[in-house]
């Protein structure tokens, strides 16, 4: 059984007054500007998740109550003389039985508590946010990497134990106060408290270790993969727990943990590298630390969701599409995804790799504000807007949405012609990538046979072209083996040109043709100077050019 998320609706939490997003069990991509929401949609499915593991009485009602100190409402919805109740609620489907199921958590509401999908969705998701990445820098030049804070919050919730009967969060959570008996019991209560913190203590001290260096191995395994490419000396890492949680009996004192982290350059170790090295290379090593964690960590369970908010903002285009290679890896296939960003660009950069029209991923806009509405809403594509600016017979904003989609579809049909990516910030014009993707096209095909004979012949009969079996050729008694093996070879290979994909690649170079012969005229504006009848019919037949290329090219 697998289930996926449904709906999602919010009422009356942080930035959000009332809101719902219909996933459908797709993977998400959401763009939207400081201040829209993207935040506390992180916030809201967290909160959600961890809830299963919070007791009922008062560990999730406080972020629900208006009068605790701890709410995480509105307050431009609580300043409403009647404010809608606060509620998270999550609807789930099985993939199987395409079953629904609603859980919610409010003031008076904890459905998730010791929920088993609940629970196993929670180990299993993973919420990265930009914050683990400015925790690695966020130390004077003169202290030690101690990263045992971060750890504790954004990584060691979602840890797996090698060892002990319990997650390593609730060892920690039994000791991280650092007081043996911390309700003073007397007698044989207070001995059980005393005794229940001492093995507490130990089995953390006992399975932290190989927790950490199972990181830390797969952490410089992802970075050399990842990042070591353009370093002019090699990089080493190292997480250690320099110092295990202690409890000294004698002295009643607790000693919590200390995680430093390390790193090498060309053998020379860098003793504060917060100092040494620039941001764009801390976030590098962070980012390989934490989805190391994440590789390591990894949990079965029917949900598991991978929510990442703003997670690549120090890094540039190059890089941070370098991770995006692996967030649509089979490496986090398991995961609906759920990315969210401020920043256009990348929305739309993120997006092109995964192909517009992808029907396992929804693309939105967060539009508003937390004292008004926020809404999500589908960021349409340039050819989207091309056809509202068509209906809207404001042909000349049309052809420039038809001459960016072009220009992007240019781009991708390049790349996926000549096998590899494009980097970054390198810029070629619509017709040298056309041009670049039709030369190839050109050099695969074996014209001559496809525009005399597969050409004419109707394609229901094409397969009658050549022989559909070898029996002749077998039966020849004058042909040696030899012969016979690349007769068939050479007869299969024919077969192969009248009855594949062949002749719809010379239909594609014709589609390329033709929108390389309107360029100029349809898709530029300013060559323009009247007649609109006669350009409404050419912009409308650009964009269904544009649309075929689109469909056609289905990378």
């Amino acid at each position: 059984m697998k289930s996926r998320l449904q709906r999602l609706e919010i009422r009356n939490f942080k930035a959000f007054r009332e809101f719902t997003l219909d996933l459908e069990g797709r993977h998400l991509l959401v763009y939207g500007p400081n201040g829209s929401g993207k935040s506390s949609l992180y916030w809201a499915l967290y909160t959600f998740l961890q809830s299963a593991r919070k007791r009922p009485k008062g560990c999730i009602a406080k972020y629900f109550d208006p009068a605790g100190q701890e709410h995480l409402l509105n307050i431009h919805e609580q300043a409403q003389a009647t404010p809608m109740p606060g509620e998270i609620a999550l609807t789930l489907r099985d993939t199987a039985t395409k079953l629904d199921t609603t859980y919610r958590i409010s003031q008076t509401d904890h459905d998730t508590y010791n929920q088993p999908s609940i629970l196993k969705g929670d180990l299993a998701s993973d919420f990265i946010t930009y914050r683990f990445f400015f925790g690695f820098s966020h130390f004077r030049n003169s202290q030690k990497l101690n990263l045992w804070p971060l750890f504790e919050s954004e990584i060691l919730p979602f840890c797996v134990s090698t060892g002990g009967s319990k997650p390593p969060l609730e060892y920690w959570n039994a000791i991280k106060a650092g007081i043996a008996n911390p309700w003073r019991y007397k007698g044989l209560a207070g001995s059980y408290a005393y005794s229940d913190f001492i093995s507490n203590t130990d089995s953390l001290t006992q399975i932290l270790p190989s927790i950490v260096d199972s990181i830390s191995d797969e952490a410089q395994k992802f970075y050399d993969e990842i990042f070591s490419a353009d370093d002019p000396a090699r990089v080493t890492l190292k997480l250690g727990l320099t110092t295990k949680p202690s409890y000294d009996r004698t002295a009643k004192l607790f000693t919590p943990p200390v995680l430093e982290f390390g790193v090498q350059v060309g053998g020379k170790t860098i003793n504060r590298p917060q100092a040494f090295l620039n941001e764009a290379k801390l976030t590098q090593l962070a980012l390989s630390v934490r989805f190391a964690a994440s590789l390591v960590n990894l949990h079965e369970s029917d949900l598991k969701l991978l929510v990442l908010d703003d997670l690549l903002v120090s890094l540039d285009m190059s890089n941070r599409m370098k991770i995006v290679e692996i967030l649509l890896s089979d490496t986090f296939a398991g995961y609906q995804k759920i990315i969210l960003t401020h920043e256009l660009g990348f929305f739309r950069e993120f997006r092109r790799k995964i192909g517009a029209n992808h029907p396992d991923w929804c693309f939105l806009r967060l539009e508003g504000d937390a004292a008004a509405k926020i809404e999500a809403k589908s960021e349409k594509t340039d050819v989207q807007k091309a056809e509202d600016y068509i209906h809207g017979h404001n042909l000349d904003e049309a052809a420039l949405c038809l001459r960016k989609a072009a220009e992007d579809m240019g781009r991708r049909w390049r790349e996926w012609a000549e096998k590899k990516a494009i980097p970054p910030g390198t810029f070629f014009t619509l017709t040298e990538n056309l041009r670049a993707a039709r030369k190839r096209f050109l050099s695969e095909l074996p014209l001559e046979i496809l525009e005399k004979i597969v050409e004419p012949t109707p394609s229901a009969h094409r397969s009658l072209l050549v022989a559909a079996a070898d029996d002749d050729v077998d039966g020849n008694a004058a042909l040696d083996a030899a012969t016979k093996g690349i007769l068939k070879s050479k007869r299969k290979r024919l077969r192969e040109v009248f009855t594949s994909d062949h002749s719809n690649r010379l239909s594609q170079i014709k589609l390329i043709d033709e929108i390389l012969a309107c360029t100029e005229r349809v898709l530029n504006p300013a060559a323009h100077a009247g007649d609109p009848p006669l350009y409404q019919k050419e912009v409308q037949d650009a964009l269904n050019m544009i649309k075929q290329l689109e469909t056609t090219l289905n990378p």
